[in-house]
Order: structure tokens, then C-alpha cells, then sequence
């Protein structure tokens, strides 16, 4: 099975993508935050990894049935 994040857009929607890639400019970082489609509201949105302790059940079900679209590259 592959392993899934639990992520929450700038917007506060939560759902699910398979790949969350650390992105590197140079010898930085450039941060938590990524640049993703959210599924809810269909607009690339800056994305950061959500806590799942924080997470109610319901919470955490409706994530992870959401799921991001895949990176093209």
C-alpha cells in the first residue's frame, strides 16, 4: 500500500496526496509549503503537511478519500 500525507491548502481544505516532494532551491529549503491542485476547490493552492494528531476521525476518513492529483513531474 502506498503511503499517503494528510495535507491542508492555504484555503483549510484537508486531503490526501501520494507524493510530497521536498523541493530545494540551491543549498536551502524552500519551506514546508507546496504548490498543489486542492481536489475541493480545483485552484493550485499552497499546501503544508497537516498534523493527524489534531484530526478528528471524521476528519482524517474525509482526507484520505480526497485525494490530490498526481505530480506530472
Amino acid at each position: 500500500m502506498e503511503q499517503r500525507t494528510v495535507v491542508r491548502c492555504a484555503e483549510g481544505h484537508l486531503f490526501s496526496t501520494s507524493t510530497f516532494p521536498m523541493q530545494q532551491l540551491g543549498p536551502r529549503r524552500l519551506g514546508p509549503g507546496r504548490l498543489i491542485r486542492c481536489p475541493q476547490c480545483g485552484r493550485l493552492r499552497s499546501s503544508v503537511p497537516a498534523d493527524v494528531n489534531e484530526l478528528s476521525a471524521l476528519q482524517l476518513a474525509r482526507a484520505l478519500e480526497l485525494e490530490a492529483a498526481p505530480f506530472l513531474a
